[in-house]
């Protein structure tokens, strides 16, 4: 389940340190860098999240609590294998604009994360990674003021999923060498090391 509290909170202290950054985007660079072939440092998230920010004060300290929140609770659901991964993103009984808005920045913040963090937009890769990607650059354009009606809500339930899902795919296939299980034989020896 989603922090949403979390999430209202951190916008809110961004938006205290005038980043330009919404929590949503925030959590979609963390993810995508996250998904990445190395291992994602905190302090460069950071860095990248108030890169145009005026972070002083209280309202910073605050601000980087929550970040560093932030990256903790989401290393762990990323890595877990209960697939318990949500995307950050506003509470079901805000406005329907809002939470389509926030979803495109969300997969704005994805796509700009895994360059961060070493997928290059090109390269040997899994054509449903590819699939992946191109579907999250289509919903980073979408409509930010959709019409309210069930049809809607169904649509927007369907696509976080789909965004969740997509997420995780990534995440695996980027992360296939590094994670890769041990090959043994019927013996538990690793057939690497004949």
């Amino acid at each position: 389940m989603p922090d949403i509290e979390l999430y209202h909170e951190l916008d809110d202290a961004l938006a205290a340190v005038e980043a330009e950054t919404t929590a949503a985007e925030a959590h979609g660079i963390l993810c995508g860098m996250l998904s990445g072939p190395g291992e994602a440092q905190q302090a460069r998230w950071i860095a990248q999240v108030l890169e145009d920010a005026h972070a002083r004060g209280d309202a910073a300290k605050a601000c980087l609590t929550l970040l560093t929140q932030l990256f903790t609770d989401t290393t762990e659901a990323m890595d877990d294998e209960d697939l318990r991964f949500e995307p950050l993103l506003p509470a079901e009984d805000a406005p329907i604009g809002e939470r389509a808005a926030a979803l495109g920045r969300w997969c704005e913040g994805f796509l700009l994360g895994i360059a961060l963090g070493g997928i290059s937009e090109s390269g040997d890769r899994p054509r449903e990674m590819d699939e992946v990607l191109s579907d999250f650059a289509e919903i980073a354009r979408v409509e930010d003021d959709p019409e309210a009606d069930e049809e809607t809500e169904t649509a927007y339930a369907e696509l976080v999923e789909y965004v969740r899902m997509g997420a995780l795919l990534v995440q695996e296939h980027a992360n296939a060498p590094r994670r890769a299980p041990q090959s043994t034989d019927r013996n538990g020896t690793d057939k690497r090391l004949h």
